[in-house]
């Protein structure tokens, strides 16, 4: 979905019947599997309650639409509402004392979706060698996020995946954006000299 569709994804949510379904259903399938990643990277937050949360956030954004301003991202805005979501789910299971400490949810593991798509690609066309290359370095860039501090991880995924602003990223996670820029320079440093090579 394109950034650009936020205006028409939200006139069609507020005109209802059919075209509400149907835009909600694009919301959905744009943002799921995204999000999904997303909940992953909140310790906190228990995997049996992932698909809940991750649910219950895409409910709150398609009912939040008519408040949605288009000339924001549409990503930042929904990731913004999602990161609320994610941190009160987070909140309710510790204090129902029910999150789970087993490996599962662990900080090294719990990126592990995102730490799955490498930041580089391996060329499209090109020598075998030069594949090679790029598929170690992808690898490399991968062990390097997993290792990441949780919080980091949350930053990469929405400055590198996602293509987020810092203003954005701060947004959404509630920083200053100064402080998100430090800090993506901080990933910046220690990817490149974990990974030997400078990160796009």
């Amino acid at each position: 979905m394109c950034e650009n569709e936020g205006a028409g994804l939200r006139d069609a949510a507020m005109a209802g019947g059919d075209t509400a379904k149907t835009a909600f259903q694009s919301l959905w399938q744009a943002y799921y599997r995204r999000l999904s990643v997303f909940a992953a990277l909140y310790r906190g937050l228990p995997s049996a309650e992932r698909d809940d949360a991750v649910s219950d956030a895409l409910i709150a954004a398609f009912s939040a639409l008519a408040s949605y301003d288009p000339r924001r991202p549409l990503s930042a805005w929904v990731y913004r509402i999602a990161a609320n979501r994610f941190s009160d789910a987070a909140r309710r299971a510790a204090r129902m004392s029910t999150i789970s400490v087993g490996p599962d949810v662990s900080a090294d593991n719990a990126g592990e979706g995102f730490a799955s798509r490498a930041f580089i690609d391996p060329p499209a066309q090109g020598d075998h060698a030069e594949a090679l290359v790029y598929r170690d370095l992808a690898e490399r860039c991968r062990n390097a996020i997993a290792a990441l501090p949780e919080s980091d991880r949350r930053i990469a995924m929405l400055r590198f995946y996602e293509d987020l602003s810092a203003v954005d990223i701060g947004r959404t996670l509630g920083m200053p954006a100064g402080t998100v820029r430090w800090r993506i320079h901080r990933i910046r440093a220690t990817l490149a000299a974990t990974v030997g090579e400078d990160t796009p």
